[in-house]
């Protein structure tokens, strides 16, 4: 799961559809959070010391499991155990990154025992954010006590988890688009290791709820808090039936102040934009897009699975009663600064924020899932097995937010648009569906180690609370995912072989999207609910390659093609203009036709060598497809020795190329057919990590 983008949250695996906002993470059976927005999982979890069983969930037991689709990262907690053992990992890079993990767990007495374990982060990121020494600090402390009865046959485990979280970063940069999908770094910035964040580090916005102006400071507008107490039952009955229940209560509270990079424009004349002492400036600014989110979510998460073998059937039987009350308030505003390293804050006629809360959301509200799953595993004959799932699942929503209905528009998020302003409305919303999904994989063996492999995934679903948040009602019209696959496999002692085609498709892929204009002197942003389809056909060769003892190779091979389907757009602009944007049958912008993996390793005595190196393909920065970035290789490797059963030591080194990984979307050009008018054309956008050398020690005791 290595990450090269960030080192504080697992990387998301493509699966042909635009990436989430998070990757889903499952801990001890259950999710982390009910929805990945606005408690993002990443927030409350740390993978480390305290989870000994890390693995990937595949798309059909994620969909079987929470009705959603995609890979999720699987995790259980270190229970308590008969016998005294303890973890302790140390990580450090040459940034000055600070990571520790531990955990212990032993017996107390008549078949109780007992687990703690800790996880520290002291991560002062790659560039020189001035407004912080840390700009990421995770603190997450869970203990637990495990009782065992009957012989081993039931045991019950009660965990607390206390999280917090504080994220301050800024991964931008400026940078020149040459026009040919190759980028010039501007001169005296060096992307990855300068600031491109003002020091002088206050948001102004007019707070949604209130309507008066404030000012936050960034280095401490993002902090989440989590408490969780969870409850773990096993219960094993014999004659190959055992039940398994998970229960958790999650509470969770977020404040994000997220300050996104939204164009730069060339200022002319020097009459209307100043520094903070009145000095005029002319020359280039960079547009900020500022929300500032405050939310919290109360997850009541239940899960009971029956699993059972009987002749050549394997077999569950599964019960979710997930709940969640949750609400936010998010604020917007406009800001800008210098193209520079360490820029200043700009003031637009003696003001430092404006265009307040065109992007504003506020909702408050509930949602439960009650779903029933079953699946069965049968090998039919030693040739053939089929294995097939269904989750039935009653979803019901309800709550307030402030959106336009029966054809008002009082609540339209125009500029100073909050709460308390005269003519907005609270309107209250309920609804309830039923939520379908089904899963079949097969596989037939035609020879020795040869065969074919084929998978089917369907999956119905419905509005949640965060599409309620906008003065747009959501689309209640179903949201369909399917996804089909078929190929052969081949296997021998020296080959394990997976080649297959693949289709995905969904329809109301909802986001909000920013358009931007220029009006007069003046570049304007719009946010607007988008709603589209997409399709992938794609092919994908997996191979795991030992042809002698300690060698290994992975590699893996996908080859996609992405479009837009049923994308429309009219975005409406302050000068009355409406354009109409027509992208169905282009390519998803920031997602790459082509995606290559090369994993080798080499194991021998105490020692082990591995490298990964991932590569991907061109991804269209505009949604006409005219703009777009060449592709780039992520790269890794690493020394692992074995000094003695009780300890272990690594080094590894990340983006070994130095790679700039420089990325990013020009909103200004989505209807832009002529490429030529962006030569050497001056945008911002993020970044992979740069060269890392990293050093982690891990100690048994």
């Amino acid at each position: 799961m290595l990450n090269a983008s960030t080192d504080n949250e697992p990387r998301q695996i493509s699966i042909g559809l635009p990436s989430t906002i998070a990757a889903t993470i499952y801990e001890d059976g259950l999710p982390i959070a009910f929805n990945l927005w606005p408690c993002l999982p990443h927030k409350y979890w740390a993978g480390g010391v305290s989870y000994p069983k890390i693995a990937l969930l595949s798309i059909s037991e994620t969909t079987l499991r929470s009705g959603s689709v995609g890979y999720s990262v699987d995790s259980y907690t270190k229970e308590g155990s008969d016998q005294f053992n303890g973890v302790l990992n140390y990580t450090s890079n040459h940034f000055g990154l600070q990571r520790f993990g531990l955990n212990v767990s032993g017996p107390i007495t008549n078949g109780w025992s007992y687990s703690f374990g800790s996880f520290q982060n002291f991560d002062p990121g790659t560039n020189d954010l001035g407004v912080t020494p840390i700009q990421y600090r995770t603190q997450i402390y869970k203990a637990g006590l495990t009782k065992v009865w009957n012989e081993g046959k039931g045991k019950a485990s009660l965990f607390y988890k206390y999280s917090s979280y504080k994220g301050v970063a800024d991964n931008n940069g400026p940078f020149y688009y040459n026009g040919d999908g190759s980028v010039t770094l501007l001169d005296g910035f060096n992307l990855g290791k300068d600031s491109y964040f003002p020091t002088s580090d206050n948001i102004t916005y007019m707070n949604v709820q209130t309507g008066e102006i404030e000012s936050q400071r960034f280095s401490k507008g993002n902090k989440d808090y989590g408490n969780d107490l969870n409850f773990n039952l096993n219960y094993d009955f014999g004659n190959d039936l055992l039940l398994v229940v998970r229960s958790k209560y999650k509470y969770g509270r977020t404040h994000m102040l997220n300050s996104a990079i939204a164009g730069i424009d060339k200022v002319e004349t020097a009459d209307r934009y100043t520094y903070a002492d009145g000095t005029p400036y002319e020359g280039n600014i960079q547009q900020r897009f500022n929300l500032i989110d405050i939310g919290f979510e109360r997850d009541w998460l239940t899960n009971a699975e029956l699993t059972g073998n009987k002749g050549n059937h394997s077999w569950r039987i599964g019960l979710n009663e997930f709940y969640n009350r949750a609400g936010i308030y998010a604020s917007s505003s406009l800001m800008a600064h210098e193209v520079k390293k360490d820029p200043q804050w700009l003031l637009l006629n003696g003001h430092p924020s404006w265009v307040y809360n065109n992007g504003a959301e506020f909702y408050d509200g509930h949602e439960n899932r009650l779903s029933l799953y079953l699946s069965d595993d049968w090998q039919i004959t030693n040739r053939l097995w089929l294995s097939a799932g269904v989750r039935m699942e009653y979803y019901t929503i309800g709550g307030k937010s402030a959106m336009n209905i029966d054809g008002k528009t009082n609540n339209t998020r125009t500029e100073n648009f909050n709460l308390k302003q005269e003519g907005v409305e609270i309107t209250r919303f309920s609804n309830k569906w039923f939520n379908p999904a089904f899963t079949f994989n097969g596989r037939y063996t035609i020879l020795q180690g040869f065969g074919l492999v084929g998978e089917y995934n369907y999956n119905r679903n419905r509005p949640i609370l965060g599409d309620y948040s906008g003065s747009s009602v959501p689309i209640f019209d179903p949201v369909y995912i399917e996804m089909a696959s078929g190929g052969i496999f081949y296997n021998n002692p020296w080959i394990q072989l997976v080649s297959q085609f693949s289709y995905i498709s969904q329809t109301k892929f909802k986001t909000r999207s920013q358009f931007t204009k220029q009006i007069q002197e003046n570049s304007e942003t719009v946010t607007e609910p988008v709603t589209y389809d997409i399709a992938t056909m794609g092919w994908t060769t997996d191979v795991v390659l030992t042809p002698f003892k300690g060698f290994s190779f992975h590699g893996l091979l996908t080859l996609q093609d992405p479009l837009y389907k049923n994308f429309v757009l009219n975005p409406k602009f302050s000068d009355g203009s409406q354009e109409t944007y027509d992208f169905r049958d282009k390519n998803v912008t920031g997602m790459s036709k082509i995606i290559i993996e090369l994993d080798p390793s080499y194991t021998f005595d105490k020692w082990r060598l591995w490298a990964s190196f991932r590569y991907q393909g061109k991804q269209y920065l505009n949604k006409t497809n005219s703009l777009y970035l060449n592709g780039r290789w992520e790269t890794f490797a690493g020394v692992d020795y074995q000094v003695n059963k009780h300890l272990s030591l690594s080094t590894n080194v990340v983006n070994i190329l130095n790679e700039k990984g420089a990325s990013g979307s020009i909103s200004s050009a989505d209807l832009v057919v002529d490429a030529s008018s962006y030569r050497n054309y001056l945008m911002a956008g993020n970044y992979i990590r740069p060269f890392t050398v990293e050093f982690a020690a891990r100690i048994n005791f």
